[in-house]
């Protein structure tokens, strides 16, 4: 078998799948959307209804709780007009008539129907009074990770507000069990998260998304998905490293010739920047209108992190992909399905990370920025990072197209890789349940947590703490607090 017979070979199981994944609405409640509204979970603050008017969120409203619209004194933009009024939210669109809110004058004042999915034929909605409104399909616009949104919404205080877990003594292996369990079923939310994105974008532009989110941490996560919306990752097919990363940083707002201050001559003269720039003015991409801006940008936080060098290192990926970063990830995640132990699932967990862990060629092995040299010549993403991205963003990918595959060997092989996934750094919400919950004699690193483990901690404290649910507690609801001896 020659080289391309192989390559035909390797790719024939990859080919889209013609029908894709539409969202099972009977999951959907009104009061996930409603908080969706609320947290304004959207990739993008320049929404489009369904018949085309531009839509921006200045404030959402006050959520109503009784009779009538269910956020009140919203303030928002309609094809650059500003309406202040309420905001109805269904989950399909045609709930507006089926709820016969088309009939009642206390609608009236509604500027804005917000629903999860139009199901209906109507572009605008007609309120009592005859005049018509427009529709917003959230669904176009929703983040990937929304699993916390899930759940019950109502307010629990506990009796002094302080935890009930708190101080007392712990069934670690119970403990350990609950938490794995809660790490699945994160695990699972985020795939159903990215599912719906299924319903407007193949498998690369899934997976190229999310990566570009998850290298922009949380100061840039949401200027990296914006980027990529807007350079579509089929228009890097056959170009060279250099292409991609002008391509990049011009419609980025990031070149050095974009800049709102000057930089040094050094770097403006510098021939790697010079081959860059000329990269960019022959760019298709370089005749279009400004999509983004400097002042777009997050520059705070470690030199490591900076936009431009993540930029680099997404550059880097794609080149190194070769047109598939689905392909780039999945046969290595096949490898899963025949592995039987857990030294042979870490192994293949540490071969995914590597794939991530690009390294610097050219100009960015000595700098970290245009502005900024970086002496120790590190990877353009390194082990944490890398490790974060394969558990949040590629797994739940693989898993997605496993799914779609029918391969069940192949899902349960990403769970049982999913469930070695080292842990991470740590985050605030993991310090605030290792203070809340274990004690100096029994630690949270008696549980030697994973990945899986602390997507559970995450899970427990966005799904039941957060909204003080504490009556639902899982710690409790699986004795997984020992009783006190009297």
């Amino acid at each position: 078998m020659n080289d391309t017979t192989q390559i035909e070979h390797r790719l024939k199981p990859f080919r889209e799948i013609n029908e894709t994944y539409k969202p099972d609405l009977d999951k959907i409640d009104e009061a996930y959307v409603q908080k969706l509204w609320r947290e304004q979970r959207f990739f993008d603050t320049n929404m489009a209804s369904i018949d085309r008017k531009a839509i921006r969120v200045l404030k959402p409203g006050i959520w109503n709780h009784n009779e009538g619209p269910d956020f009140m004194h919203a303030e928002i933009e309609i094809d650059g007009k500003l309406y202040v009024g309420d905001v109805e939210i269904h989950v399909r669109s045609s709930e507006w008539y089926t709820h016969k809110h088309y009939l009642n004058s206390r609608y009236n004042r509604v500027i804005l129907h917000a629903v999860y999915f139009d199901d209906d034929i109507n572009l605008r909605t007609r309120l009592q009074n005859g005049k018509r409104i427009p529709t917003l399909e959230l669904l176009k616009w929703v983040e990937a990770d929304t699993g916390d949104l899930y759940g019950d919404t109502q307010d629990t205080e506990t009796e002094n507000g302080i935890c009930r877990v708190t101080g007392k003594q712990l069934n670690m292996e119970t403990l350990k069990g609950v938490f794995e369990s809660l790490g699945r079923e994160r695990f699972l939310e985020k795939v159903e998260s990215m599912r719906l994105l299924r319903t407007r974008l193949d498998f690369e532009q899934l997976l190229y998304e999310g990566i570009m989110e998850a290298l922009g941490y949380a100061r840039n996560s949401k200027a990296f998905r914006e980027l990529a919306q807007h350079v579509a990752f089929t228009d890097f097919d056959q170009k060279s490293e250099l292409e991609i990363q002008a391509i990049f940083f011009g419609v980025a707002g990031l070149l050095p010739s974009q800049r709102e201050t000057t930089l040094p001559s050094e770097v403006t003269n510098d021939p790697s920047i010079v081959a860059l720039e000329a990269s960019w003015r022959a760019s298709e991409y370089a005749e279009l209108p400004a999509r983004m801006t400097e002042a777009r940008w997050s520059f705070t936080g470690r030199p490591v992190n900076h936009p431009v060098r993540r930029i680099a290192a997404m550059s880097r990926l794609i080149h190194q992909c070769q047109g598939s970063l689905m392909m780039y990830f999945l046969s290595t995640c096949e490898k899963a399905a025949a592995a039987d132990t857990l030294r042979s699932l870490q192994t293949i967990g540490k071969e995914l990370r590597t794939l991530l862990m690009v390294e610097p060629t050219g100009y960015w092995k000595t700098h970290f920025s245009f502005e900024t040299d970086n002496p120790r010549k590190e990877a353009l993403i390194g082990n944490v990072r890398a490790a974060d991205i394969i558990t949040n963003k590629v797994l739940p990918a693989a898993y997605i197209w496993a799914v779609e595959a029918g391969s069940q060997t192949l899902q349960e092989a990403i769970l049982r890789l999913y469930s070695t996934a080292p842990k991470s750094s740590g985050n605030e919400i993991i310090k605030e349940i290792n203070k809340q919950i274990f004690t100096e004699t029994q630690q949270m690193r008696h549980l030697k947590p994973t990945a899986k483990i602390e997507q559970g901690i995450i899970r427990l404290y966005k799904n039941y703490c957060a909204d003080r649910l504490c009556d639902l507690c899982p710690i409790l609801e699986h004795d997984a607090v020992l009783l006190e001896e009297s």
